[in-house]
């Protein structure tokens, strides 16, 4: 039997397995740094968005500017998640798998937390008096918001998930991704790494300067500064632009399944993204939203990713941060709608308490901090619940069952690049006594959490 991936050495399996024998490998780091990252989304957007009551007992949705650098930090979060889902696929690609099986695989994954929520988005919308219409409600339930240039439908329902819209394509061009870039050598694939790179760079500057509108206004956000609203959308949300992210995290994946990936330590890619941040506050705002920060970003995850696979533990190990991390998807999901609601609630308890004159006002550190915990730990509890009791026995329920033993193990012979039903040969020689090696646990990609890119107000 082949140990590769369509002719691909898993060198990196071995040294994974060498590192741990045959107990499963999973790569916490990343699934630490998703928490962290949906952490860092959840106060990005408690202090970018709320909504407010106005005269006559109505709701308003407000969005406020945020800091230069807390919009570049976030544009350079939501590369990291779409990055990640590239990687992550191409680390689990399953032995034997089909097109067929790894879709349904994945819905059985993201789609019934995402249905649930993207419903309970509708209703929370009909209580507060702003019921959506039939068309938002089911471009949202079919994950198509994405595609729509038009800010009313991209964060009309739940705000924050048009990025499960790009995160749906992703998953249907992935087996014909995966097999177009497999008998690449690790030459070519470097050349795809920097080819969409430089695309994700030129591409926002040239629609930018096609499609300027400088007088666009928000329904929600202001997109003058960023050329208005279609090169907004074209260079932020439209699935086919982010697919670039996921096309270099795909690539960076093989590389290190293939124990081929060249790149520094944890400590140099830290560097060299303290660096290029820097210089990414010089740049303007399209490039900084895509293709500023994708190299370092990118050589970063492969860093942690080559970490965990050596076996080498971080503070990214701790238990909390990776029990957080799992529970990310769900977070992201819901964080909007819990805080957001509570808003108003919480500006009237204060002012009837005495602590702020009027909703208008913002309360003083202390008060604000402590309601900010509150919240972010009553978020989190609700991910939780939705976590244990919606998203993993919805995966369990939905998803296929696993192959046999006879059923995986392959006859001896080249990989077969022509076929296009098989993603992958079997990863390891297949053994009913052992542990399957796995380079991660099978966790929901999905949650590639966006930065609130339009709140800075440029």
């Amino acid at each position: 039997m082949s140990g590769a991936v369509t002719g691909v050495p898993n060198t990196v399996v071995e040294a994974a397995k060498a590192a741990r024998g045959t107990k499963v490998v999973r790569l916490d780091s990343l699934t630490a740094l998703r928490g962290i990252l949906a952490a860092m989304a959840f106060m990005v957007h408690y202090t970018a968005l709320q909504l407010v009551a106005v005269e006559g007992g109505g709701i308003e949705f407000v969005a406020h500017a945020i800091p230069e650098w807390v919009a570049v930090i976030s544009y350079g979060g939501m590369n990291a998640f779409f990055l990640m889902s590239g990687i992550v696929l191409t680390w689990v690609v399953r032995n034997g798998d089909t097109a067929r099986v790894f879709w349904r695989r994945r819905v059985s994954r993201i789609y019934p937390i995402y249905a649930t929520t993207t419903a309970v988005a509708a209703l929370v919308l009909v209580v507060l008096g702003m019921p959506p219409g039939w068309k938002n409600v089911l471009s949202n339930m079919f994950m198509v918001q994405g595609w729509v240039p038009q800010q009313s439908v991209i964060y009309g329902l739940n705000p924050v998930s048009w990025s499960l819209s790009a995160e749906a394509f992703f998953y249907l061009i992935f087996p014909v991704l995966f097999a177009a870039l497999v008998p690449l050598g690790d030459r070519a694939l470097r050349r795809v790494i920097v080819v969409a790179t430089l695309l994700a760079c030129a591409l926002p500057f040239l629609v930018g300067n096609m499609f300027l509108v400088k007088d666009a206004g928000p329904p929600f956000f202001n997109t003058a500064p960023s050329g208005g609203d279609f090169a907004y959308w074209f260079t932020m949300v439209l699935p086919l632009h982010r697919a670039l992210d996921f096309t270099v995290g795909v690539a960076v994946g093989l590389l290190l399944r293939r124990g081929t990936w060249r790149g520094p330590g944890i400590g140099g890619c830290l560097a060299i993204l303290a660096a290029v941040f820097s210089v990414t506050l010089l740049l303007p705002e399209r490039i900084q939203r895509v293709g500023a920060l994708l190299i370092p970003v990118a050589i970063l995850l492969a860093a942690l990713a080559t970490a965990d696979a050596k076996g080498r533990r971080s503070v990214l190990h701790a238990k909390p941060l990776v029990w957080f991390g799992e529970i990310s998807y769900s977070f992201y999901l819901t964080h909007l709608l819990v805080f957001l609601p509570l808003g108003p609630v919480v500006k009237d308890l204060l002012v009837g308490a005495g602590v702020i004159g009027s909703t208008a006002e913002r309360p003083p550190l202390p008060v604000e901090l402590a309601v900010i915990v509150c919240l972010f730990a009553l978020c989190t509890a609700v991910a939780w619940l939705l976590y244990r009791f919606v998203e993993l026995p919805a995966a369990r329920l939905l998803r296929p069952k696993p192959p046999t033993v006879k059923e995986s193990v392959r006859k001896p012979g080249p990989a077969r690049h022509n076929d296009p039903e098989v993603l992958a040969e079997p990863l390891v020689e297949a053994d009913p006594t052992a542990e399957t090696v796995s380079m991660v646990e099978e966790k929901p990609v999905a949650d590639a959490v966006p930065a609130q890119p339009s709140s800075s107000g440029r």
